[in-house]
């Protein structure tokens, strides 16, 4: 298979923010010890890194890359929940509670991981609490994003959560440009309407009068975001305390 493919390591960088690395510190001794466990592995484009039901217990430590976090709704429609890059971790449920994976990941590019075993991987956090503290902030994050999917999804317009995607993705994977932050991971409108909960062709009117009003530039898969309190007001969030 190709997932078995072993690959060379990722090139020395900083982390992007919001993953487990950057919040561990970039060079720091409990990222060394973590890119030294397991094996590392390649997944081409479209290739799926875990599969949802699946019984297996490793987690994915994500070099480069992005990924695609979907799953399969109970009237069969598939769902992307999230997105995870270089510096994330996935698979850690099934690790923790060895039950079947509760979602699917795929490769939206080329991704560059390491594999590792459920054992490795809890005896470091066993063994090192400053790692165990970072997973644990780690799933709080997810759970928190989790929770406010469910919240939009319940009761805010669909503009109201398209704003807010794209808000939790400029702090969370942003990439502070001249014109403003841009988004790093590439996503489709039909892939942002899966996550918002709503039709492809809503969501780009929203995009579309966002772009209007001067708060974001939509490239070909690329969004940014160009008044990042403008945004926060569209998604009906208090704006950022000064520092």
């Amino acid at each position: 298979m190709m997932a078995d493919r072993q690959a060379g390591g990722a090139a020395a960088h900083e982390w992007a923010n919001g993953t487990l690395l950057a919040d561990l510190g970039d060079g720091s001794d409990a990222v060394k010890v973590l890119l030294s466990l397991g094996t590392p592995r390649s997944y081409d484009a479209g290739e799926h890194l875990l599969i949802e039901g699946l019984r297996e217990t490793f987690v994915l430590l994500l070099l480069s890359g992005v990924t695609k976090v979907t799953a399969t709704s109970q009237d069969g429609d598939t769902a992307l929940l999230a997105i995870r890059l270089g510096g994330d971790l996935v698979g850690e449920f099934a690790a923790f509670d060895n039950k079947p994976r509760s979602a699917t990941v795929t490769a939206a590019g080329r991704v560059i991981a390491r594999r590792i075993g459920r054992r490795d991987f809890l005896d470091r956090l066993d063994s090192c609490p400053a790692t165990a503290r970072a997973v644990s902030r780690m799933l709080v994050r997810k759970n928190r994003w989790s929770v406010r999917r469910r919240g939009d999804f319940s009761g805010s317009p669909v503009a109201t959560r398209v704003a807010r995607v794209l808000v939790d993705l400029a702090e969370d994977y942003g990439e502070p440009r001249r014109t403003g932050v841009l988004i790093g991971p590439r996503l489709t409108q039909a892939e942002l309407a899966g996550l918002v909960g709503a039709k492809e062709r809503r969501v780009h009117h929203v995009l579309g009068e966002l772009a209007a009003r001067g708060v974001i530039h939509v490239g070909y898969g690329r969004t940014t975001v160009l008044s990042p309190d403008r945004l926060r007001e569209a998604a009906r969030l208090a704006q950022d305390p000064p520092a």
